[in-house]
C-alpha cells in the first residue's frame, strides 16, 4: 500500500510539477513582454521628456542671443551717430 499512495501522491505532483513549468515557460514570456513594453514606454517618455526640455533650452538660448543682438545693434547705431557727430565736428573745425 505505501507504494501505490507514493506512487499516486507522486503521479499527481509529476503531472502537476510539468504542468505548472509549462506554465510557467509561457507566463514567463508574456510577463517578460509585458515588462519590456513598460520599459519601452518609459524609455520613450523619458526621451520625449528629454527632446522637450531640449527645445526649452535652445528657446531660452535663442531668446538670449537675440536680445544680445538687438543690444549690439543699439549699440552699433549709437556709435555710429557718435562717429558721424565727431565727423562732422571735425570737418567744421577743418574748414
Amino acid at each position: 500500500m505505501p507504494l501505490s499512495s507514493t506512487s499516486t501522491s507522486s503521479s499527481p505532483s509529476s503531472s502537476t510539477t510539468p504542468s505548472d513549468s509549462v506554465s510557467s515557460s509561457h507566463a514567463k514570456p508574456a510577463l517578460s513582454r509585458v515588462e519590456k513594453r513598460q520599459q519601452n514606454t518609459m524609455a520613450a517618455r523619458r526621451y520625449r521628456q528629454r527632446r522637450v526640455d531640449q527645445l526649452k533650452n535652445m528657446e531660452e538660448e535663442l531668446r538670449k542671443v537675440q536680445q544680445e543682438r538687438d543690444e549690439l545693434k543699439m549699440r552699433v547705431s549709437k556709435l555710429e551717430g557718435e562717429t558721424e557727430a565727431l565727423r562732422s565736428l571735425v570737418g567744421r573745425e577743418k574748414k
